[in-house]
């Protein structure tokens, strides 16, 4: 990556986008019944890839303890166009699209943690979209989006309802199993459990057929504590970042919209104090700054390689997820709200070596850290919004240094989210090596 990123620009891109005035977000009669939390607790696990093997061992796995097992998939569909009676909100032409992330579920699953009312859609082959999807979109139920294959073959849906951005994963919109056959193959992302009698019971079913949590899986709960590196939701990012148009070029690059890279991003950029070089987001660029002050003022300058940061690190980029496929979503970079730093030491699946009083710093700062994603990728950094270094977690690399609260275990087998006092509690080390692993109620996360 060179140290100045730049951005294909063309004076005659022709990007036919319709711009509506704000317009209030229409909820379905029955929304506001829709649940704000799980109905219902729910696991699920996942890797940075789950093979048809290993989702067969989670599914077999659930079935030993008796409890419900669901595949789900997370693509990002391009979205080109959106209609309401008839008449265009938005229409993209000459290949350009927006990222959409789509959530395929089985509708039983939305049913279970949702209800019936917020599953009905789904059946009927609409999509549900989120709350803060929809204030982006100013979209209404009932309108219409045109959403493209991987040949670009066009495939309408309709809204059936809004509902809270939980239940379509902080994305944009949810969709069923047979809904999302026309886009032929995607990838399956994870498997999600409910109608568990004990979580310890599930985990060690899984662990069984040699699923454990460690640094390739991950055992999650619904009543899990605040995850410090946890990343927000697309459908999140474009309420702070805005949503762009984007075309495909060679390779993993892409072609962002040049009215909102100009728009948005800050060209140039070298920050005080620490001499970082980047091309970032205008809304992160007081806190990477406050956070490089920060470092500085802490004696950690030296903590930050400003050669290598500069020349192979970064902050906007127009390129896909490495990780993406053919439906894949483009990189935290194409916002620019993600950087890389120290990327010799920290390369991408490998151990982390950053220096944790530099993490919490970040974090401090409203930024999450990339060397606890499942696919560890010490180098980078994401501005989510929060301020993450007061959250008590059993992070595997460089905890916060805070508490870990007791964790609340809720009633199995009801459906709802209320909760007896039974608590676990976990232990926080300061380590940056991995520390042992067990596949036990203290390690799910």
């Amino acid at each position: 990556m060179r140290r100045w990123v730049s951005v294909v620009i063309s004076a005659a891109m022709c990007v036919a986008i319709a711009i509506t005035s704000a317009l209030p977000v229409a909820h379905a009669e029955d929304d506001e019944s829709f649940p704000s939390e799980y109905l219902t607790p729910a696991m699920w696990v996942s890797r940075s890839s789950l093979s048809t093997k290993q989702i067969a061992s989670a599914v077999r796995a659930a079935g030993a303890v008796e409890a419900i097992s669901y595949v789900i998939s997370f693509p990002f569909l391009p979205l080109t166009a959106h209609t309401r009676d008839g008449v265009d909100k938005l229409r993209l032409a000459n290949g350009w699209r927006i990222p959409f992330a789509t959530m395929v579920t089985p509708p039983e699953f939305i049913a279970a943690v949702g209800g019936e009312a917020m599953a009905a859609p789904l059946l009927r082959g609409e999509v549900l979209i989120g709350e803060t999807s929809a204030k982006v979109r100013s979209a209404h139920v009932g309108d219409v989006i045109t959403l493209r294959d991987r040949h670009f073959g066009v495939h309408t849906f309709v809204i059936g309802a809004i509902v809270p951005d939980l239940f379509v994963d902080e994305g944009d919109i949810a969709m069923s199993r047979e809904s999302a056959a026309v886009f032929g193959l995607v990838p399956k992302d994870l498997v999600m459990f409910t109608g568990m009698s004990s979580a310890s019971a599930l985990v060690s079913a899984l662990r069984n057929r040699g699923i454990q949590t460690d640094s390739k899986f991950r055992v999650h709960t619904s009543w899990a504590l605040p995850n410090p590196d946890a990343s927000i939701g697309t459908g999140i990012a474009k309420s702070i970042f805005g949503e762009f148009a984007y075309r495909p070029t060679a390779g993993s690059s892409i072609q962002v919209s040049a009215d909102w890279a100009n728009k948005n991003i800050v060209w140039k950029k070298v920050f005080r104090d620490i001499p970082i070089a980047n091309n970032c987001h205008k809304i992160t660029v007081a806190a990477i700054q406050g956070a490089l002050t920060e470092i500085k003022k802490a004696g950690l300058a030296r903590a930050i390689d400003v050669a290598n940061s500069n020349r192979y690190g970064g902050c906007f980029v127009g390129r896909f997820n490495r990780l993406a496929g053919v439906y894949g979503s483009p990189s935290r970079h194409a916002w620019g709200m993600a950087f890389d730093i120290n990327t010799n030491a920290n390369p991408q699946g490998g151990i982390p070596k950053m220096n944790c009083a530099v993490v919490r710093i970040f974090r401090k700062w409203g930024f999450a850290w990339g060397g606890n994603f499942p696919w560890a990728d010490g180098m980078h950094f994401e501005y989510v919004g929060t301020r993450r270094d007061q959250r008590g977690y059993p992070s595997i690399y460089c905890p916060n240094k805070v508490s870990v609260p007791t964790t609340t275990l809720p009633v199995f087998g009801a459906t709802t989210t209320s909760s007896t006092t039974t608590t676990i509690s976990s232990t926080t080390t300061s380590t940056t090596t991995a520390p042992t692993t067990t596949v036990a109620i203290t390690s799910i996360t």
